[in-house]
């Protein structure tokens, strides 16, 4: 019993030297030491000369987890701009900031004091001052050529670039200003700027329903102290063969009548075999004298002509044969031969006729078998409807120049769509604006400010800053949200050249879309209305935007002669 008595006595002082221990608040908790977060990297980079204007995220990477505490927001600054707010997103070494940046080609200095990030253990990271700077627009034009009408036009765009908005409207297929009529008529004010299309450059000509070379609205528009913009729906042939004499080199066709190309093989007649009545035989020529004849003759014996009227009649420039059932048929038999005097034949081609007698044309490229890849290749049907084409636009675009008219120049339009025939492929899109480019310039066309018109991720489509002066975008269907989006993905990546909404239909409110932050340089809705009757910009839009102190109508700009 008295042992038991002991070890029960031993046992309860060892409880109550534990429980002493236990209760003992004097012990010493060893932590261990844990170093304060240092800056590892930003992105952008500190230093970067790229940024926006507008919005922007910066992103600061600490060594190690932080902590931000929202509530000191207010002890971020960045000079000239204003924080909007900052957070960390779950355990992370990354701060995010979201700061706007007001100014173009403005250095911005981000400042995060001590002790407002923190690490482990409430360490405190050390004070941080960050650098960036806006990009600022180029401010020289590609064509260092230009005119000086030109040069006031674009220098008048960047002056208020993002200041205030420029009206515009696209002028329907008639070659008018009808649609800036009624939109005078809505609001009492016109646009400032109307866009002209050379949509129907193939059926233009004097006395003709459409005739590009009678410049009057343009000048009147100019004259009135309107911007003049101009684009061109690039119309092609739609179906094309190219019908080769033996050797498929030019044929002079001389004065003595000696020339001719025969097309009377099995590989001609088979090419007429896929024929159809109301197609079209076209001979491109050069070369062409006073007095030139031209003819078309079957092989039968003694070469009659084809039909009546079809030999030896007056030239002056390409001719073309209208294939009936009758001509058809000896086509497919006996083939053809073209001949006159007085004359060189390029090439000659098969086309589609459309139901008037003429060259079916299209610019979608579901519609054409146009190839842009042989655009630029000599010897290529579409090389020589490419050339011949540029030839005819700048002899109109020059008609212009000769007025001292600058135009606001927007070919190959949404490219990167995908639609258009000129959409194929970026390289070969590249190419061809180039090419255009540097043709007009050895025209000395030099009153033309480009515009390249953007597609969402068509960077690699971009011809480069040397032939390009300002960026565009087309929008339809757009919420304002959707715009301001559109608009900040354009300015990320081509913030240092003049942005503008080029084209649109049924989008946000102009006044909803600068509140927002969507500062184009100008917008021009597309004319007519939708498939549903309801205009692309009705008398409403149209108020709203003319009743705002940042848009610019024509009678508010100033002289640019």
């Amino acid at each position: 019993m008295k042992t038991q008595i002991r070890k029960i006595g031993i046992m309860l002082m060892f409880v109550a030297i534990w429980v002493f221990a236990a209760c003992d608040t004097d012990v010493t908790h060893h932590i261990p030491a844990v170093d304060a977060p240092l800056l590892k990297a930003t992105l952008p980079a500190t230093g970067s000369t790229n940024l926006k204007t507008g919005n922007n995220t910066i992103k600061v990477a600490y060594d190690k987890n932080i902590y931000f505490a929202t509530d000191d927001l207010s002890k971020l600054t960045i000079s000239g701009g204003t924080v909007v707010s900052a957070d960390v997103i779950g355990a992370s070494d990354t701060l995010i900031i979201q700061v706007n940046l007001p100014q173009k080609g403005t250095l911005y200095t981000l400042t995060i004091p001590e002790g407002v990030v923190l690490g482990p253990n409430r360490m405190p990271a050390p004070a941080v001052s960050l650098q960036f700077t806006t990009m600022s627009i180029d401010g020289s034009t590609a064509n260092s050529s230009i005119t000086t009408e030109a040069k006031k036009v674009y220098d008048f765009l960047l002056a208020n670039y993002e200041e205030k908005t420029i009206s515009g409207m696209m002028a329907n297929v008639a070659w008018n200003t009808d649609q800036a009529e009624q939109v005078y008529n809505w609001t009492g004010k016109y646009p400032a700027m109307n866009c002209f299309d050379y949509v129907h450059i193939p059926f233009s000509s004097k006395g003709g329903w459409i005739d590009y070379s009678d410049i009057t609205p343009v000048k009147n528009w100019w004259n009135n102290n309107g911007l003049v913009l101009a684009m061109w729906h690039w119309n092609v042939p739609k179906l094309y063969t190219r019908l080769t004499n033996s050797d498929n080199t030019p044929k002079e066709m001389p004065s003595d009548w000696s020339g001719n190309v025969q097309l009377t093989d099995d590989a001609s007649k088979a090419l007429f075999a896929t024929a159809q009545a109301g197609d079209i035989i076209k001979v491109s020529v050069t070369a062409v004298a006073s007095g030139a004849q031209g003819s078309f003759k079957t092989s039968a014996d003694g070469w009659p002509a084809i039909a009546d009227g079809t030999e030896y009649f007056d030239i002056s420039g390409d001719f073309t044969l209208a294939i009936t059932e009758e001509i058809l048929t000896k086509l497919k038999a006996t083939g053809l031969i073209i001949g006159g005097h007085d004359y060189t034949v390029n090439s000659v081609g098969l086309y589609a006729g459309d139901n008037a007698g003429g060259i079916k044309y299209a610019f979608y490229k579901k519609d054409t078998s146009f190839d842009a890849d042989n655009a630029l290749k000599e010897g290529t049907w579409e090389n020589e409807i490419f050339t011949s084409d540029l030839k005819k636009i700048a002899e109109y675009l020059k008609l212009l120049q000769e007025e001292n008219i600058p135009v606001i120049w927007r070919p190959f339009h949404e490219a990167a769509g995908g639609w258009f025939w000129w959409g194929k492929n970026a390289e070969s899109c590249k190419k061809m604006w180039i090419a255009m480019f540097d043709y007009f310039k050895q025209q000395q066309l030099n009153n033309l400010i480009w515009v390249w018109t953007a597609e969402p991720n068509d960077a690699e489509w971009y011809p480069g800053d040397a032939y390009v002066d300002i960026v565009g975008r087309d929008l339809y269907d757009k919420s304002t949200a959707d715009c301001l989006t559109e608009y900040n993905s354009i300015a990320a990546t081509y913030g240092n050249k003049i942005i503008s909404l080029s084209e649109c239909g049924t989008v946000g409110l102009i006044s909803e879309q600068w509140k927002a932050g969507a500062r184009w340089a100008w917008f021009m809705p597309w004319y007519g209305n939708k498939d549903t009757g309801t205009p692309h910009a009705d008398e409403a839009w149209w108020k709203d935007a003319m009743e705002q102190s940042y848009v610019i109508t024509r009678d508010q700009l100033p002289s640019m002669k």
